[in-house]
């Protein structure tokens, strides 16, 4: 212990000895600049390298469509129209993505090849047909529309020919950051479907033709969240210069990820039940069928009817009654109840939002060390002559 006491004070007596003898030469050789002075002076600020900021919009288009669904099996996930002796059942295309977008960016070149980017999108993506059930007895439809809000951290690549004309490059990554999305649901029902969907029944006839049937008419309008998530975002644009520091750009941009369901909670649920006798309706009494006959908005609904929470499985501990499992209403004592002041549980859904946009807007560079950096290089080559 002794001998290391002994060494670690020679060493600190070794270093304050040094440090004294700093200020005595300044950290320099005599004749010459202070050392720390002259290596930062003699670094010449690499050609290109500037802050920029970037105003552009433009509109999207689905890109990578996959099959387009309602994440509720009673409007389904398919355009069905069956009427008259007609059929035609035929999946949608699309993607959550596409419409209107207005960007602000902003980034660094490291040189006048090579730098990052920062991209800020507020994205309309207007309202698209989800799926639609067009029968005699049974009509739904879903149609679905987002305001959204991404971040987009790309590298950036940039080529030109030393005069007007240059190419731009970016690959990165595209967040979400806020999302609205807004659904808005209609169903016609004639034939008992809801009853059968929800409560996990087998087909019931709920009607005799031109004598007396049961009639559910349901309009709901709700918002769906989602899990965060990250996707991919990469571009190819075209560039003119106007002045020496504003630019003219057009680009080709895709974004692409996926999103998983999180919850969704309807803003307004109107639900009428009515028996129609003899081509008379009659409002049906609550208490007739396994769901409230009659709801006026989406405060008086149950909570089970307004409220969805996606789930990565479906167990018995599921709040749902659609698997047979458990039941809306005691009909077996053996078969436990759902809880309808709580949510009801649905499978966990997955889907597509990726868009090609066409985008254009300016650039404007702000190079704050230009002037010192032409000064350096005048003085490089001064020296060099002189020599």
């Amino acid at each position: 212990m002794k001998k290391l006491i002994t060494s670690a004070v020679l060493v600190l007596a070794s270093v304050l000895v040094f440090a004294q003898q700093l200020p005595a030469d300044n950290g320099s050789a005599p004749g010459k600049e202070p050392l720390k002075l002259r290596i930062r002076k003699n670094v010449i600020r690499p050609l290109g390298k500037d802050w920029y900021v970037t105003f552009s919009a433009g509109y999207g288009i689905p890109f990578l469509s996959t099959n387009k669904r309602s994440p509720l099996k009673e409007i389904g996930d398919k355009d069905w129209y069956q009427k008259n002796g007609e059929l035609s059942v035929k999946p949608l295309f699309g993607t959550n993505g596409g419409g209107f977008a207005f960007n602000l960016g902003w980034g660094h070149m490291f040189n006048k090849y090579i730098g990052i980017d920062v991209l800020h999108t507020i994205a309309w993506h207007p309202e698209q047909l989800d799926a639609r059930i067009d029968l005699d007895t049974y009509y739904a439809t879903q149609k679905t529309g987002t305001f959204g809000i991404y971040i987009s951290p790309h590298l950036i690549m940039r080529w030109d020919n030393g005069k007007r004309f240059g190419i731009t490059g970016k690959a990165g990554l595209v967040m979400p950051i806020f999302g609205k999305t807004q659904s808005r649901a209609y169903i016609l029902d004639k034939q008992g479907r809801i009853i059968e969907t929800l409560g996990g029944y087998p087909v019931i006839p709920l009607a005799l033709p031109g004598l007396i049937g049961l009639e559910i008419e349901l309009s709901a309008n709700a918002h769906t969240s989602y899990k965060p998530t990250v996707g991919v975002s990469a571009s190819i644009g075209f560039d003119v210069k106007l002045s020496k520091r504003v630019t003219f750009f057009a680009e080709a941009r895709v974004q692409a990820y996926t999103i998983n369901l999180k919850e969704t909670i309807f803003d307004e649920f109107k639900q009428t039940s009515s028996i129609n006798v003899l081509g008379f309706k009659i409002p049906a009494p609550n208490g007739l069928l396994v769901i409230p006959s009659n709801v006026n908005s989406a405060a008086e609904a149950p909570e089970f009817l307004v409220h969805y929470i996606y789930r990565n499985e479906i167990t018995k501990e599921s709040n749902t009654a659609r698997y047979g499992f458990k039941e809306i209403i005691n009909l077996d004592p053996n078969i436990p109840e759902v809880d309808i002041t709580k949510p009801r549980d649905e499978p966990g859904q997955k889907f597509n939002a990726s868009t090609m946009y066409f985008n254009a807007g300016l650039r404007i560079d702000f190079d704050l060390m230009a002037k010192r950096r032409e000064a350096q290089r005048d003085g490089m080559s001064s020296k060099k002559n002189k020599r």
